[in-house]
């Protein structure tokens, strides 16, 4: 509804609405993505949301008519019971989309060309420099409010909180390899990002694999700081390691087939 309020003034006032720098530099998509929290954040926090989300019945009771309207509770009990089984994917799609809106405004300001950025290299080195304040704006907005506000992140509601450290997390590994990747007019890769991209598939697989066996040999959900952070390293290092056995091994596959063709 924003969004079709926003083409409809627009096409009234007669603005031309393609190529324009006004419509470029507009951050709609950040707009709209902190219309969209602030209200859901100020739900979850101040008016039972989060509670409701993590430690509610999975089945319409009591606790539910004080956040749904009493009508709907009554009249239609199948209704509220679908709801309440699946509030997390409901609730979730406010914070997922402010999640996607807000990349893509972070998209629009640090990755793509800027207007007076016609040299590759000035523009590499301004999308460094934007990437790294980004990331830095994000982790300080994501700690005041887990630290300042004490508010916890969380998944199963997409609060606040988890957003930012999402968009921080990610936003710092585009720096990094962004920064790893930059050698002035020539790009290259690290040997992992490569093997990684190459197979997707089997590094997908093995990767779900792992987390099964790993979920069902290590109880995750009461583990400690230390032990979650070392099994999730090895987690990780045996990840990557199966991507450059594959890359390795179809690598000397490679060599031997061109060996055999001359």
């Amino acid at each position: 509804c924003c969004v079709e309020g926003f083409m409809v003034v627009w096409k009234g006032l007669k603005y031309p609405l393609l190529g324009h720098r006004v419509v470029a530099n507009f951050p709609l998509d950040g707009i709209l993505a902190f219309a969209m929290m602030v209200p859901y954040q100020i739900f979850l926090s101040g008016g039972g949301g989060q509670e409701f989300v993590e430690n509610g019945d999975r089945m319409c009771s009591e606790s539910t008519v004080a956040l749904l309207p009493g009508w709907v509770v009554l009249n239609f009990p199948s209704l509220c019971n679908v709801f309440v089984a699946n509030r997390e994917g409901i609730l979730g799609v406010v914070g997922y989309s402010a999640l996607r809106l807000s990349s893509e405004e972070i998209a629009r300001a640090c990755i793509l060309p800027t207007q007076g950025a016609s040299d590759q290299i000035k523009h590499e080195q301004s999308t460094q420099r934007r990437l790294f304040v980004t990331s830095s704006l994000l982790w300080m907005a994501h700690l005041c409010l887990a630290l300042g506000f004490e508010i916890p992140n969380s998944r199963r509601s997409t609060n606040a909180p988890f957003i930012l450290w999402s968009l921080s997390h990610n936003t710092s590994l585009l720096c990094m390899i962004h920064h790893v990747t930059e050698n002035g007019n020539e790009q290259h890769a690290p040997r992992i990002l490569e093997a990684v991209n190459r197979f997707g598939l089997a590094v997908f697989l093995s990767s779900n694999i792992l987390t099964g066996l790993i979920n069902l040999s290590v109880d995750t959900l009461h583990s400690s700081n230390g032990k979650a952070l070392s099994v999730l390293s090895m987690y990780v290092a045996l990840v990557c390691g199966i991507a450059l056995l594959l890359d390795n091994f179809f690598r000397k596959e490679k060599i031997h087939t061109e060996k055999r063709g001359k």
